[in-house]
């Protein structure tokens, strides 16, 4: 952040930090501790508390009305932390992989109903697409949104598509959901999935699972290259290696050996 940046802070956020630092470093404590040691007003230190707890960011514990974190900071938490160590551990790996084969790698993750670039590699390689950090690619039409759909419980998956709105955006982009799903069983039983000109025109992709310490997909790794410059079959031979990049990051997830 510039330092010449204008900071605006909301005095409720702010009172609200506080307990959590306070219950933090104190471990637990009650409902007059918290707004004694704080020296915070009686009323507004109660409504605060009370908000926190029902949004699980503190919680009631024992019968003598004292306070301790929640587990909803936990779970933001492992979350952040998951994403952070995404970001750091796959960029050499993923900037090693398109050296390798010479073509696009990304890592998407998924936002709503869309696929997102959360990193890019393009070392000297001599196709250039147009891709970006940030760049959104609707879920069903992609080789990485195919992988995050066939990892999802089956109900999860169909209700997701359910609330997609199909359409022809390349030549072979699969508009029927059914046909979608059907295909889905398929990627999850070889480990990686592909699309063949069903994102944009003249482009191929194929893409496998990156595992996270729960043994869930969090991410799909894929590698993009355009079909003048690769026939499908040409295309195919580079699957072991993405393959086994996405391996090797779920590892560094803390994903192991045993996934699903």
């Amino acid at each position: 952040m510039s330092k010449d940046k204008k900071v605006y802070q909301v005095a409720a956020l702010l009172k609200a930090h506080e307990i959590l630092e306070f219950l933090l470093a104190r471990g637990e404590a009650s409902f007059t501790e918290i707004y004694t040691g704080l020296g915070h007003p009686k009323s507004s230190t109660y409504k605060t508390i009370s908000t926190l707890e029902s949004l699980g960011y503190i919680r009631n514990i024992g019968e003598g009305g004292r306070y301790s974190l929640g587990l909803k900071l936990l779970e933001l938490g492992s979350r952040a932390a998951t994403q952070v160590d995404l970001f750091t551990e796959a960029r050499p790996l993923v900037k090693r992989l398109s050296m390798d084969t010479q073509r696009t790698c990304q890592i998407g993750i998924l936002d709503g109903h869309d696929v997102v670039y959360v990193v890019k590699e393009n070392t000297h390689c001599l196709i250039r697409l147009d891709t970006w950090v940030g760049k959104r690619i609707p879920i069903y039409c992609s080789a990485m949104g195919k992988v995050l759909l066939a990892w999802m419980n089956h109900a999860d998956s169909s209700d997701l598509l359910d609330q997609v709105r199909f359409e022809q955006i390349a030549p072979k982009t699969i508009t029927d959901k059914h046909t979608l799903m059907a295909g889905l069983i398929e990627v999850r039983e070889r480990g990686w999935a592909i699309d063949d000109e069903e994102s944009a025109k003249m482009v191929r992709c194929i893409a496998a699972p990156i595992f996270n310490q729960t043994g869930k997909v969090c991410a799909a790794l894929g590698v993009s290259t355009l079909t003048e410059l690769d026939a499908y079959q040409e295309m195919l031979t580079i699957t072991s290696k993405v393959v086994q990049c996405a391996k090797q990051l779920s590892e560094r997830m803390g994903a192991g050996n045993s996934r699903p």
